[in-house]
């Protein structure tokens, strides 16, 4: 196989439950022959105040589409045949190999004010634009191209605002991701030997008995795993969307936890799972118990009771919740609003974003940012970088899926040079300029973790979180990986607990734990904080040479001295000479590091496989 092709098709292979390999991708461009389709498209991304809004759709030539028309509301309502409209006109025809000719549909819509949130739908006839639509415009991201337009998505949103950065708390923090039942129990009590599926006993007052561990580290944002009661220790299933599972400790626990953690500057952000549920929730056996029950249209069923769309339409036990009907939403932003408002949650990390609509998100934001304007909303969005691109204010951030493939290529799997990763780099952060603001991983709760892909290699790992830490986007510290939490079997392996191998217990005793390795943490972590060159500055490629595996970028803001990162992942040691750009000093390195500066130029000896920060 060519290189170029197997490159492109490993960095499409899965990373997380519901992300979409290359196989679906393709499907979904040559699905566009048969349908039409508004994927979320519009100009600009971000509409603020008084701006046009110019909408895109497309339709296949096997569509049939002579008249297309937009209905839109701006005052909350569902938008109808009776509600305002546009008529769209042919703007152009393209063609690609898999999608063969597209007609692109285009309309402007009239510009709004502050605060307005604009919801659409897109009709279409084959022959006279009038009476009852032969086609509504369906969504085709993440998985919905899969379905007709009467089974997916035809409703969209955008909301009117002035475009704000992330708030300061996140974009300035750094955020550390707690798997509840594997982090810590409480006081007292020790983890359970039940086996990878078993409930372990992590407890919400474990992590509160961890706030000085956690404080000293110096993150400043604890990203909790999902709370609800449940039947599985992961709880990804819930089954109260507005209770604490009692296992974990309850109510009261989240409250000192909060309170506790509040006290020393900490943030929180809660998993929330919109998207499903447990096939024993009660909203889902009232469904299933009763067809005239008001939570019926909660879910779809294709032969009620018993078939109906599941997480991927492969998990029975976790039901799909049809986010678009008014009870089943109204339920959902009602839960979120109870967590900011009475248990000071700061915001949400949201289980596969890619599954509800961007009418939900929007209006999923938009009464999250009623009830406190500094909360924050990230997507788990497994989607292709277009599509990432347009959760611009439908949700605050995504998490940084195809940076993490990047570095996880690069510096754990050696199948990326540095020539690839900086072409890499140069492009997607052109690229997701107009897109939401992003957070960084190394690895998570649903991935191998980087120490196991790099045959556990600390040194491997800490020029990975060298650069994750030098990137623009705020970074996200896996539990454990910062003291070697390690894994025996990969994630794919099914004999051996499969994910459960990376959710592993960790470890309190220090005979376990690499110090060397946290306290290296400890300061990558200060020094993002201490330098806001690396939090918001722009980026610049000062070296590469490829067959030495050098790579040096600089990292400025104004006002304050540029810090530059320099990487050499060859086995022996190798030189570099910059103009006199620095001051000689070397804030952080992961090996041997030298700096020798003069007025003109500036020599940097870099040991094998080694990374530094300098200044």
């Amino acid at each position: 196989m060519d290189s170029t092709l197997a490159d492109i098709l490993g960095q499409e292979a899965a990373t997380a439950p519901g992300d979409l390999p290359l196989p679906l991708v393709l499907q979904r461009s040559v699905a566009r022959r048969s349908q039409f389709r508004h994927d979320n498209v519009i100009r600009p991304l971000a509409p603020r105040p008084g701006q046009t809004v110019t909408v895109k759709a497309t339709s296949g030539e096997e569509v049939g589409v002579r008249h297309a028309r937009i209905f839109y509301t701006f005052d909350g309502g569902e938008p109808s045949l009776e509600s305002p409209c546009v008529d769209m006109a042919i703007a152009d025809v393209q063609w690609n190999v898999l999608s063969g000719y597209l007609f692109v549909w285009t309309a402007d819509l009239p510009a709004r004010s502050e605060g307005e949130v604009v919801r659409y739908r897109i009709a279409g006839w084959a022959e006279e634009a009038s009476g009852e639509p032969d086609l509504w415009a369906q969504d085709g991201q993440g998985f919905w191209f899969r379905f007709g337009w009467e089974e997916g998505i035809s409703t969209f949103a955008y909301r009117v605002e002035e475009s704000l950065p992330a708030p300061a708390w996140i974009r300035d923090g750094v955020v550390y991701q707690i798997f509840l039942d594997r982090f810590r129990p409480s006081e007292g009590r020790q983890f359970e030997d039940s086996g990878f599926k078993g409930i372990h006993g992590g407890a919400i007052d474990g992590v509160t008995r961890s706030l000085e561990y956690l404080e000293d580290l110096g993150v400043t944002c604890l990203w909790l795993s999902p709370l609800h009661p449940a039947e599985t220790y992961h709880r990804y299933d819930g089954l109260d969307y507005f209770a604490v599972d009692g296992r974990l400790g309850g109510s009261e626990a989240l409250r000192r936890l909060t309170s506790g953690g509040k006290a020393r500057g900490l943030r929180f952000l809660m998993d929330f799972v919109p998207s499903h549920c447990s096939w024993h929730h009660p909203a889902f056996l009232r469904a299933q118990a009763d067809r005239n029950a008001s939570e019926r249209s909660w879910f779809t069923f294709y032969d009620w009771p018993a078939k109906y769309r599941t997480f991927l339409d492969l998990a029975p036990h976790l039901p799909s919740l049809n986010t678009d009907d008014p009870g089943a939403r109204r339920h959902l932003i009602e839960a979120a609003v109870h967590w900011i408002r009475d248990y000071g949650i700061d915001g949400f990390r949201l289980d596969h974003a890619i599954g509800p609509s961007m009418d939900f998100w929007v209006a999923f934001r938009a009464a999250l940012k009623a009830a406190d304007p500094e909360s924050f909303t990230v997507g788990e969005a497994t989607d292709t970088p277009d599509a990432l691109r347009r959760f611009r204010n439908r949700l605050d951030a995504i998490l940084d899926f195809p940076l993490a493939r990047a570095l996880r290529s690069t510096f754990a799997m050696n199948t990326w040079t540095v020539q690839h990763l900086d072409n890499f780099l140069n492009a997607y952060d052109r690229y997701m300029e107009a897109g939401p603001f992003r957070l960084s991983f190394l690895d998570n709760h649903d991935m191998d973790r980087f120490l196991f892909l790099s045959g556990n290699r600390p040194g491997r790992l800490r020029m990975a979180a060298l650069c994750q830490f030098a990137l623009l986007p705020t970074p996200i510290v896996y539990y454990g990986t910062e003291i070697g939490l390690r894994q025996e079997h990969p994630a794919s392996n099914r004999d051996h607990g499969g994910d459960a191998q990376v959710r592993g217990d960790m470890p309190w005793d220090r005979d376990e734990c690499d110090e060397e390795l946290r306290q290296f943490y400890r300061a990558l972590i200060r020094l993002r904080r201490e330098r806001r060159a690396l939090r918001e500055g722009g980026r610049t490629t000062l070296h590469l040479d490829s067959q030495h595996g050098t790579y040096l970028f600089r990292r400025t803001a104004d006002g304050e001295a540029p810090v530059v990162a320099a990487f050499h992942l060859g086995a022996s040691a190798a030189s570099v000479e910059l103009d006199g750009l620095l001051d000689g000093n070397c804030l952080i390195a992961t090996g041997e590091v030298s700096i020798e500066a003069a007025p003109s130029r500036t020599t940097i000896r870099l040991g094998p496989e080694s990374a530094a920060l300098l200044a």
